[in-house]
């Protein structure tokens, strides 16, 4: 089904990837925006377009983790689905360094895959202000979300003039060999029919 519409409807496939991965199925994030940038070079996708779809289906995702940690306070530790992706070890981690620096944690999470869930949850457990929040997360989605389709767009045009390159190589190679072994072959045919004569 998501291949489906990955293949049809690009820009829904990628924001139903999003939001998926942001409710805990198995898509992450930071591969899915790689995927987009794959797409928007490989389908010639738009590409402002295809960041604010993925903006619009982050933002209210990460929203969605910080009004339940907010809702539920340390309660939401003992949610089953919560337990399941966050051990106890990596939420007292981000307990102190959310107690220590936490407009920065908030901040950085956004670029490191496997810390946002614990924190954006941790920031609405310690009652960070909803607009706070949102603004730490929004500045720093605006800069995440084009940077990773940038890099992967332009990572798979270098790759693919790379590889036109190296065909085009070989291409050249394989004709020269094939013209040198006729080459060979007809003076060989020639020098032949002269040692008959």
């Amino acid at each position: 089904m998501i291949e489906w519409l990955l293949l049809y409807f690009p820009y829904i496939g990628i924001f139903l990837l999003i939001v998926l991965g942001g409710i805990g199925f198995p898509f992450p994030e930071d591969l899915t925006l790689i995927l987009a940038g794959q797409l928007a070079y490989s389908e010639n996708l738009n590409i402002p377009l295809l960041v604010l779809v993925c903006f619009i289906a982050i933002i209210p995702t990460d929203y969605l983790l910080y009004y339940i940690g907010r809702r539920y306070g340390s309660h939401v530790w003992r949610l089953k689905l919560i337990r399941k992706y966050l051990t106890p070890k990596r939420r007292v981690f981000v307990r102190e360094q959310f107690q220590k620096k936490g407009d920065i944690v908030v901040f950085i999470a956004r670029f490191v895959g496997g810390m946002r869930t614990p924190t954006f949850i941790t920031a609405g457990t310690l009652k960070m202000s909803p607009l706070r929040f949102l603004f730490l997360d929004i500045t720093a989605s605006l800069i995440s979300i084009p940077l990773f389709i940038l890099l992967s767009y332009y990572l798979g045009q270098a790759f693919a003039e790379k590889f036109q390159i190296m065909t085009h190589k070989i291409t050249l190679i394989v004709m020269a060999l094939v013209a040198i072994f006729f080459v060979f072959a007809a003076l060989k045919t020639y020098w032949e029919q002269k040692k008959r004569v």
